[in-house]
């Protein structure tokens, strides 16, 4: 006998998904006392930028999640510095252990890339 999935089944097993996907969503009402409280109050200057990090990269990267290097932590982030800023864009770009392709910032530029990637690893405001 076939087993035949029931729509319950997939509206579940696509909730769980979903939940899955926003594990890393910022919780804005969230106090921070541990060490990561520097990276959660960090924000780039630029407006455009400041946006696009907030609805990209701020949620893993502000407390860590998943293993992302925390905003501006120089210790988090230089073994990947040494690696060059070609390998960072690279791996940016197309994805690399828990981060998505692109951070699942698809209209982000390659130049918004750099400007982020700086900001991240605390080499610029």
């Amino acid at each position: 006998m076939r087993f035949k999935t029931s729509i319950y089944v997939k509206i579940l097993s696509a909730g769980i998904l979903l939940t899955g996907l926003t594990a890393c969503t910022p919780d804005p009402n969230a106090k921070a006392s541990s060490p990561a409280q520097s990276s959660r109050s960090l924000m780039p200057a630029d407006p455009a930028i400041k946006t696009a990090y907030i609805q990209s990269c701020y949620g893993c990267h502000s407390s860590g999640a998943g293993r992302a290097p925390r905003t501006g932590n120089i210790a988090d982030w230089a073994p990947r510095v040494q690696k060059g800023f070609d390998v960072l864009l690279y791996n940016t770009i197309n994805g690399i252990g828990s981060m998505p392709a692109k951070g699942m910032c698809m209209d982000c530029s390659e130049e918004d890339f750099t400007k982020l990637i700086l900001f991240l690893a605390g080499q610029s405001d």
